[in-house]
């Protein structure tokens, strides 16, 4: 199994930071984010934070919902990530955004500074998921609330189980079950514990599916790669060697014979909210 470290130096690439931002943001955490940002019901005005902001979606799509008087805070510990966040344009009357680069634990807000606080699929990745809940709420209003999302696991999730599959064919099962890291959060259970652990209240828990279309079929979503601990090995591959894995991960995907044929692909996540208490 990959350590966090692996996949935080992997997002660490403006190329990585691209595709990630160009492939998997408007088909996986768009999304995401959207259904994340309904239960939190934000209000004009408000302050939010996103922890582990990526490229940026959750800021993006928050900010016209805050308008001008809001505002959309973006923290991120990769410098490729938020200089990526920096370069779309949000539309006319949003809040005022501010992406910068930091960890989860320290975060670099005052006490008490946020209405809401958001984090998608980055809990997983903490070296100490206990310790960023608690700065998450530290930030808080005693009033704010929290949204957080994590995924379930692999086999719920079929793309990156058919990339595990290829991989493993090119690579040894051992090397291939790093993919797994996004998937590694232990469950419903674990979040709520975890959030009641830092003083948390009036949790609620619930799944939801997004589905992926990738209109380029599975060459397009092989792409995903590049933003994982595999793109140096993946790149090395001859073209005889990437084709053979690319027909692997379309047989286990079982969502098409010709690998440019289109395809949607589910993805299962966990969602949580909570207040500050």
């Amino acid at each position: 199994m990959s350590s966090n470290a692996d996949f935080t130096a992997a997002f660490a690439s403006p190329v990585a930071a691209e595709t990630y931002d160009e492939v998997l943001v408007p088909r996986l955490f768009t999304p995401c984010a959207t259904i994340l940002l309904e239960h939190l019901e934000l209000r004009a005005g408000e302050i939010l934070l996103d922890v582990a902001c990526g490229t940026g979606i959750v800021v993006r799509l928050a900010a016209p919902v805050l308008g001008p008087s809001g505002r959309a805070i973006g923290r991120d510990i990769n410098a490729a990530m938020i200089e990526r966040a920096r370069s779309h344009t949000l539309p006319p009357e949003s809040a005022s955004v501010a992406f910068g680069v930091s960890p989860a634990s320290p975060l670099d807000l005052d006490d008490a500074s946020v209405d809401a606080v958001t984090c998608q699929q980055g809990l997983q990745f903490f070296p100490e998921s206990g310790a960023a809940l608690a700065e998450m709420r530290r930030c808080l209003r005693p009033t704010g609330r929290l949204a957080i999302a994590v995924w379930f696991g692999i086999e719920e999730c079929p793309l990156w189980a058919a990339l595990e599959v290829g991989l493993a064919e090119q690579f040894g099962e051992e090397h291939a079950a790093a993919i797994r890291r996004p998937f590694s959060w232990p469950g419903a259970d674990a979040l709520a514990e975890g959030l009641t652990g830092v003083g948390f209240e009036e949790i609620r828990l619930s799944d939801h599916t997004v589905v992926m279309h990738f209109d380029g079929g599975v060459r397009q979503a092989m792409r995903a790669l590049v933003s994982t601990p595999f793109a140096a090995d993946v790149s090395a591959l001859d073209a005889a060697a990437y084709e053979r894995m690319t027909r692997t991960v379309m047989r286990r995907l079982a969502r098409s014979t010709d690998p440019d044929d289109a395809v949607d692909i589910p993805a299962k996540t966990l969602i949580g909210t909570a207040t500050h208490g």
